[in-house]
Parts: structure tokens; C-alpha cells; sequence
């Protein structure tokens, strides 16, 4: 997969398991809004299928095209593109589309971990060193710097300098990005229910995404 003389494998790869795991997605993303009492379940199925997958394949083929008109090595073929387009098309949005329906029907209801009120409660301002995007920053930055270098060889070989072979290393680098990446989000949700804040749902996916 990571070999330079097989242009466009890590590509072809990466678009073929995001396909056939996209059923993961579309469980995960129907179960969650069905609990959080969300109505317009086709269109949060649309999203999670779309969202990710068209702005990513209409920068790469930008990318792609200008590869063409230059007549790099790197580029990929049409046929290769349309594989893949295809690929996407007829195996990962319907995957996400059947995920999406199991998930809504074996969600169950949510059981928060706390009593609510009617009325809701008047947030507190919060100075600047905690608003939403230094949470952001913060959280983002410290998984990027624990993967940092691990990026640059990994890129070095996607661009064709040379060829990777530290695939044990690179597991191991993957299990730590999972265990930073929890760990802050973890942290920056508690510094954000100390402030009083409880809109905890979407920043705690945001703050390390």
C-alpha cells in the first residue's frame, strides 16, 4: 500500500475501507440521533454519508487535475477515479444509508446522567482563555504534535521521496493519536462543565476532531 511505484495504492486503499466501513458510520450517526430525539433522520444519513466524502473528492480532484495537465507520474488515471467514484457510489453510500436505518431502529432511549429542568440555566461568560476556539486549538493541536512526524514520512512517501517501512511504529503512533485525542477531549469537557457551561454534545466532538 505505502510502495512508490504503485501510484495512487494509498489512495485506492484508504477510499475502499472508508467505503466498506462507512456502515459503522451510518449505525453510530442514526443510533445517536435517534436518542438525542432528532425527526429528520434521512437527512442526518445524507449528511454523514456526504459530508466528509464530496468535499474531500472535489479537492482531490483539483489536485488530480492539476497533476494531469503538468503529466506527473502522480496522478491517477480516469479509469482508476471513476473506480473509485464508483466504489463510493454504489458500495459506501448505501452501506451508510443501511447502517443508518439499523442504527435508528435499535437505538434506545436516552438515559441522561442528570435531572433537567424545564427552564434552562443562564450560562456564565467565560473569559477568552476558554472560549470555543482555543478549546478548539488546544485540542486539536496536542494530538497533531504526537503524530507530527509520523505525518511528514508518511507524506514523503504519498509525494514519492521514499518508501515507508516503519509500519509497527506507525501502529503504535496510531494508538497514542487515540488515547491524546480522548484524553483531551475528556479534560476540555470537565474545564467546560467547571465554567458552568452544559452544551457539552457537539464541543466534545469539535474540541479534538
Amino acid at each position: 500500500m505505502f510502495t512508490v511505484h504503485r501510484h495512487g495504492s494509498l489512495i485506492a486503499s484508504g477510499v475502499i475501507l472508508y467505503a466498506f466501513t462507512s456502515c459503522v458510520a451510518g449505525f453510530m450517526s442514526g443510533r445517536m440521533y435517534r436518542q438525542l430525539q432528532g425527526e429528520h433522520w434521512t437527512w442526518n444519513i445524507i449528511l454523514t454519508a456526504n459530508l466528509f466524502t464530496v468535499p474531500f473528492f472535489v479537492i482531490w480532484c483539483v489536485i488530480n487535475s492539476f497533476a494531469w495537465a503538468h503529466g506527473t507520474t502522480q496522478a491517477l488515471p480516469y479509469t482508476t477515479v471513476l473506480i473509485l467514484a464508483f466504489m463510493w457510489l454504489f458500495v459506501g453510500f448505501p452501506l451508510t444509508v443501511l447502517g443508518g436505518i439499523f442504527g435508528k431502529n435499535w437505538s434506545s432511549n436516552f438515559d441522561a446522567p442528570c435531572r433537567t429542568k424545564n427552564i434552562a440555566r443562564e450560562i456564565p461568560d467565560a473569559p477568552w482563555y476558554r472560549s470555543n476556539l482555543v478549546r478548539i486549538f488546544v485540542g486539536g493541536f496536542l494530538p497533531f504534535s504526537a503524530i507530527s512526524v509520523e505525518l511528514y514520512y508518511i507524506f514523503s512517501t504519498f509525494w514519492g521521496r521514499e518508501q515507508y517501512m516503519l509500519y509497527g511504529i506507525l501502529s503504535i503512533v496510531f494508538l497514542i493519536l487515540l488515547l491524546v485525542t480522548a484524553c483531551i477531549s475528556i479534560a476540555l469537557t470537565y474545564f467546560q462543565l467547571a465554567s458552568e457551561d452544559y452544551r457539552w454534545w457537539w464541543q466534545s466532538i469539535i474540541s479534538s476532531g
